[in-house]
């Protein structure tokens, strides 16, 4: 045999190596093969017509849960912000947006924030507009939506989630690096680049307070919102800071692995974390084109100051696929979906953790 065709041949089977040890690594980091157990000690309901119930905030005080939906495969489709009592699931109906005059509506992370004079303001990540996703911040008033302002900056560039710390301070995830729909997404996630990251926005400013992040997905603050929590799909973790309540500034105190798709972050009345996460991205990703292909659901209970970590809920894609929010309140968790047009209003086992 000729020494260049030698040479070649070896290099043909290095790549081949090498792309398939790739391939095999990027199925075993997506959890693809990993087997699941389905458990869950609880009962839960669907509750039908909210559909693509991406994020769930509870107003612990009323009782009332706030639920982002939008039909996130028909980008053309109106949104809407639904409240739901928690104690009775069925009674959910849309609130009526006043002020508001955006042709499309498409609400995505959210948050709530209540002033010292018990006012509530619930913040809405809108990409009606994907060129130039923002910040609404509505007043809260019975059943109606009342727009105060919105805020679009250059550092919000990819939105997902938001934290309110203040009625204009809040803290945001820029999931990815790359531009909404181009190559750059496909790639930043493929080959785990860290380029996500959280923009601090103190009311007149906004500012990097946190960087280099994984796919930056939920985030969430304590009470005293002096501890303040990121959760990142392609790093598999929670992060923990400690927040300077005066300048915004954080330090990071604690990573907490998960091994998961991180998604959204709920803390609830005791100060314990709720996580959903995608355990199957790739199965994930496909469910976003097609109804019919089931993504499991996962919710974790966290506890900050105990560090313990419970898988609370897991399925493989029924009744609900691709949950990505879980919010307690109580004993009933609600579990939330990207797509799906449904809410899960579940009753929590009577356990110790």
């Amino acid at each position: 045999m000729r020494k260049p065709l030698l040479v070649i041949l070896v290099l043909l089977a290095l790549l081949l190596a090498g792309g398939s040890y790739f391939w095999w690594n990027t199925l075993k980091w997506t959890g693809e093969l990993t087997s699941l157990q389905p458990h869950f000690g609880g009962t839960c309901e669907s509750i039908k017509g909210i559909v693509g119930a991406e994020d769930i905030v509870i107003d612990h005080e009323n009782g009332q849960a706030y639920i982002s939906s939008h039909d996130r495969r028909n980008r053309d489709g109106f949104g809407s912000i639904w409240i739901m009592p928690v104690s009775d699931p069925h009674a959910a109906k849309p609130l009526t947006l006043k002020g508001y005059d955006a042709p499309l509506f498409s609400p995505h992370g959210i948050d709530l924030w209540v002033d010292k004079n018990g006012l509530r303001w619930l913040f809405v990540i809108d990409h009606g507009d994907w060129s130039t996703s923002r910040i609404v911040v509505f007043r809260i008033l019975d059943d109606v939506l009342i727009f105060d302002h919105a805020i679009i900056d250059p550092l919000i560039l990819r939105p997902n989630d938001v934290a309110a710390v203040g009625k204009n301070a809040f803290y945001v995830t820029n999931d990815l690096g790359a531009p909404y729909g181009s190559r750059g997404e496909f790639t930043e996630v493929l080959f785990r680049k860290t380029k996500g990251n959280l923009v601090y926005y103190d009311g007149k400013k906004a500012s990097i307070a946190a960087d280099k992040i994984g796919y930056a997905n939920g985030v969430a603050v304590s009470e005293d919102t002096k501890s303040l929590y990121i959760g990142a799909i392609i790093d598999q973790s929670v992060r923990v800071y400690y927040r300077d309540t005066a300048s915004g500034k954080l330090t990071l105190q604690d990573t907490l692995v998960l091994h998961t798709g991180v998604d959204n972050i709920d803390v609830d009345e005791e100060g314990v974390l709720w996580v959903a996460a995608h355990p199957k991205l790739l199965t994930f990703s496909k469910h976003a084109k097609d109804a019919a292909v089931r993504s499991p659901s996962q919710i974790f209970r966290i506890d900050p100051t105990k560090k313990t970590i419970h898988e609370v809920y897991l399925s493989n894609g029924d009744p609900l696929s691709g949950a990505s929010v879980g919010a307690r309140s109580g004993n009933t968790l609600l579990i939330g979906g990207v797509f799906d047009p449904q809410v899960l209003a579940c009753t929590l086992p009577t356990q110790s953790y």
